[in-house]
């Protein structure tokens, strides 16, 4: 093992061992070049089994997904099967959004479009994480109801029965999951075929991603003799929980880092989408949850300088994932790095992560094959 390969895994070690609520972490990066590839995996993927994490061990990406879902609308905007202006009601059936935008009063439904999904500039409220007046948000539900089946369109239901919106499309981005859960429809109507399909033919088939798939939905083009590692919310095993199965569209894919990176660099490298028309319309970002910006399925990570002691760090493209997933490009880098510490109690933890990781890169740098 070479000094930046040793310093890599310690790295990753340290994670696990300084932090009493990560049990397990994963860690992969590559460069541009494809020169260096590297990963590590510490700490234990089940505790019942006391089965130890390996760089092949899949885990749930939860929102990254969201990058897979835009991805293939905007193959379909290529091959002219949908407008990006197209109004959504005209995909999806009256059943299902009848009054899921009424602000003030006013039912916006009909002016809602897909554009306005794939930004999270529709308004439509959250199912996750918003939370109807005297109750509570499905995140907590989760929690408390382990055992609770509950399907794509009950989500659906919860944003349009008992959650108001939060402005006019197209004035404001706030971030809902309830927006590409509705893509996932969409994606449906289209095509004539149900998610996991599309999502073989367009991405996982031409891209030969082998070990991923949806959970509780599909399975692997390959099949692995490998559990999927566990999540926890504190120390709440949480991944168990049936609820999770409505996830979908929004955040249902279970991934590896191999995978995740080989997704990734087809996207920013013009392999899935025109890297020179299509992919720009990605990256048109807009201010969502500081210092996040976002595109279509797509985050923009750069932190102002006042918040890293007056030291300029490298912007990331990507997404995060609520199970701390994290698959990003560093272009200062030109270094792709994917992972998970399996904790869903701090957003912010993997970007700090990352940053502490890009710290060690640029102390090393330039990285050379060994």
């Amino acid at each position: 093992m070479g000094p930046i390969k040793f310093k890599l895994h310690e790295f990753t070690k340290t994670i696990v061992e300084k932090d009493k609520d990560i049990f397990s972490a994963i860690l992969s990066i590559s460069t541009g070049n494809g020169k260096f590839n590297w990963s590590s995996a510490v700490g234990i993927t089940n505790k019942e089994k006391e089965i130890v994490m390996t760089p092949e061990t899949p885990f749930f990406i939860a929102s990254i997904t969201k990058m897979f879902t835009a991805t293939i609308m905007m193959k379909f905007y290529e091959e002219k099967k949908i407008d990006l202006d197209a109004p959504i009601v005209n995909f999806l059936p009256e059943v299902l959004v009848k009054g899921i935008h009424i602000y003030k009063g006013v039912d916006y439904t009909d002016s809602i479009t897909v554009k306005h999904l794939l930004s999270h500039t529709s308004g439509i409220a959250d199912y996750y994480l918003e939370k109807p007046q005297g109750g509570t948000n499905f995140f907590n539900f989760i929690l408390n109801n382990p055992e609770k089946p509950y399907s794509v369109d009950q989500t659906i239901a919860l944003a349009r029965d008992t959650l108001g919106a939060n402005f006019k499309p197209g004035t404001k981005t706030k971030y809902s999951d309830t927006n590409y859960q509705l893509l996932g429809k969409i994606i449906e109507s289209v095509e004539g075929k149900n998610l996991p399909q599309v999502f073989h033919d367009y991405i996982f088939s031409p891209l030969n991603l082998k070990n991923t798939w949806f959970f509780k939905q599909s399975e692997p083009i390959e099949k692995l003799n490998i559990p999927v590692a566990e999540f926890y919310f504190n120390d709440q095993l949480i991944s168990n929980n049936r609820p999770f199965e409505s996830s979908w569209a929004d955040g249902g894919l279970i991934s590896t880092t191999n995978d995740c990176l080989t997704f990734l660099r087809a996207l920013l490298t013009g392999k899935i989408i025109d890297k020179k028309v299509t992919l720009p319309l990605m990256h048109q970002w807009r201010g969502i949850d500081f210092p996040l910006k976002y595109g279509f399925g797509t985050m923009y990570i750069e932190l102002p300088i006042f918040m890293t002691m007056f030291r300029k760090l490298p912007s990331l493209i990507g997404h995060l994932g609520s199970t701390g997933a994290f698959l990003l490009y560093a272009k200062d880098f030109d270094l792709y790095i994917a992972g998970s510490i399996n904790q869903a109690n701090s957003p912010s933890k993997p970007i700090r992560l990352v940053y502490q990781l890009l710290n060690i890169v640029k102390k090393t740098f330039p990285i050379t094959a060994e």
